[in-house]
């Protein structure tokens, strides 16, 4: 089942999440941040860093309130890191009663009941080489899959969260609902296999407590304050704090024969765990938590908590006033020293040097001095970065300088080579770059124009007016008659660089076009009324020919006429 993963509505594929993880158990799919649940420690630490809080975690929030309406005994485990996470504990108890639930004890119990199985533990396997404390399901999930040579010395006895598990649902009832509440993400993993044997039943961070507070309408300041009802002793509640556990059991750390070192943050873990791995050392009791400064510098904390630094001087405060002494119960249930982890090793297969070349000169990268190694991306090499490409984890995009690069060639050649004028001037109105274009248009040169007023140039009547108004000004048709231009021009402001781009297409020899085919009609039309005029004459000059040679033929017929009748009339 997943326990983890990022939400894809909110994902902006950013790499932050790639950046922070160190185990690099993230890959991007499609522009989106996923999880690889075989090579994930849980440590939750993508969730802190993701500007888009694109976290996707499973919640037993459902089956909790579910069961509270279904009548069960509800308790809570609650884990000692409360009392420096919450200014007013007390008042979170209340909160806790006003949800539904009856009764709230600290898993500082189970933790008591830890490191008494720890040092039963020392007492009969003082030969081993070192021993590795199994609280923090992050550091077993780190030694399961990245240092499965260690695993001899990972001690097999439950965390105080299944301990304390034990004991309550021995105290109330199998019938009980018990659900821990902490600021630790990977206990969700943890968990996960107890509660499907129904040794403990969810998992609930102090940030999914917050919303739900939230939605109930719970304000804790409201509230008046209510004691824990199973208090444990300072033995059981450092456990939240860097070396909590080793100062508890520190007699019997020396006494079998070990040194005793305490590490937190990831880094410190892996550096520690390699050492181990190369036999450098031996003889270590080692304290390990994945968080920096232990479980009170968890991920999953109220949002109105301290920095960490007030928190562990919260805790400190109160362990000086603890007066109770250190818990008898005791557990006999093999549920507690019986833990077992396997080997699962994430086996990694290497690209040659071939195929690492490849990748690195898809990326830009042809020659060593090209690798930046500036870690960009979340690898700290090249290399690195190369081999994740090839096991599919990243893709060659995800070089930040190699896409900016590029994209920057790729403006370059626009800005360069476009036929349009652009430039852009500062909030003085002084220019700031000029193209090759707007160069030759305005008689300009880079090095000399730069900073110089737009005005020593042209007019910048309508730029100051786009400065002043932040109203950007669209094809206007602008005559620059100084540099026999004709232009279509757009000025542009850019409220976040407080600066003005104008965009000016050069329209003169469209311009000149037009003129001569307007002239060429005008030229036409004089033409064709010449012609006309022509015709026109012509034909008055035919109508005149023709009504002369009419007359005469009248006159003719006239004439044949007389003649005609004369003879008849000499023949009569």
């Amino acid at each position: 089942m997943r326990i983890m993963d990022f939400s894809p509505a909110n994902c902006r594929n950013c790499y932050k999440c790639v950046r922070n993880c160190h185990v690099k158990a993230i890959r991007i799919v499609d522009d989106q941040a996923k999880i690889m649940e075989d090579s994930c420690i849980g440590c939750g630490k993508c969730f802190v860093v993701c500007p888009q809080n694109a976290r996707n975690i499973k919640s037993d929030l459902s089956r909790i309130k579910e069961a509270i309406k279904s009548g069960k005994k509800m308790i809570v485990s609650m884990a000692p890191s409360y009392n420096g996470i919450y200014k007013t504990p007390g008042k979170l108890i209340t909160a806790l009663h006003k949800l539904g639930f009856h009764k709230v004890e600290e898993t500082a119990v189970g933790a008591e009941i830890v490191s008494d199985l720890y040092k039963d533990y020392m007492n009969q396997h003082s030969h081993m080489k070192h021993m590795i404390t199994s609280c923090c399901p992050s550091v077993n999930l780190m030694i399961q899959r990245y240092y499965p040579e260690l695993l001899p010395y990972l001690l097999p006895i439950a965390s105080p969260m299944i301990a304390h598990s034990a004991v309550l649902k021995e105290k109330y009832g199998n019938a009980s609902f018990v659900t821990f509440l902490g600021p630790c993400i990977s206990k969700k993993c943890e968990a996960f296999g107890y509660q499907e044997t129904g040794d403990m039943d969810a998992v609930l961070t102090f940030e999914e407590l917050d919303h739900w507070l939230e939605e109930e309408h719970i304000h804790l300041n409201a509230l008046e304050e209510t004691p824990v009802n199973t208090v444990a002793s300072v033995y059981g509640q450092r456990y939240p704090l860097e070396g909590g556990i080793i100062k508890g059991i520190a007699e019997n750390i020396h006494a079998s024969g070990f040194r005793s070192m305490s590490v937190t943050g990831i880094e410190d873990c892996k550096t520690l765990f390699e050492t181990l791995s190369k036999n450098q050392v031996r003889g270590l009791f080692i304290e390990a938590n994945i968080c920096d400064d232990g479980c009170v510098g968890g991920p999953a904390v109220s949002k109105n908590a301290d920095n960490v630094l007030l928190r562990k001087l919260q805790i400190d405060d109160h362990l000086d006033q603890v007066t109770v002494e250190k818990s008898k119960t005791t557990m006999s249930n093999p549920l507690l020293h019986n833990r077992s982890f396997t080997n699962k090793h994430v086996k990694k297969q290497q690209a040659s040097q071939k195929e690492i070349l490849a990748i690195l000169k898809s990326m830009g990268k042809v020659d060593k001095q090209d690798e930046l190694n500036c870690g960009a991306c979340g690898y700290n090499t090249c290399i690195e970065k190369a081999q994740a490409v090839y096991e599919g984890m990243s893709q060659p995009e995800m070089c930040i300088p190699y896409m900016r690069s590029k994209a920057e060639k790729l403006s370059h050649i626009i800005f360069e080579n476009t036929p349009n004028i652009i430039f852009l001037l500062d909030d003085h109105l002084n220019i700031v770059d000029a193209n090759p274009a707007c160069e030759k248009a305005f008689l300009l040169h880079a090095s000399t124009s730069k900073g110089k007023a737009l005005s020593t140039f042209i007019d910048d009547q309508s730029y100051r007016h786009v400065l002043e108004t932040k109203r950007n000004s669209y094809n206007k048709k602008v005559i620059y008659k100084n540099y026999n231009l004709i232009t279509n021009e757009t000025i542009l402001f850019l409220p976040k660089q407080n600066m003005i781009m104008a965009i000016l297409y050069d329209m003169t020899s469209l311009e000149k076009k037009n003129e001569e085919l307007i002239s060429l009609k005008k030229n036409t039309l004089e033409i064709a009324d010449k012609v006309i005029e022509k015709q026109m004459r012509v034909a008055q000059e035919i109508a005149s020919l023709l009504g002369e040679t009419t007359a005469e033929t009248k006159i003719t017929l006239m004439k044949l006429q007389q003649i005609v009748l004369g003879e008849e009339g000499v023949v009569k």
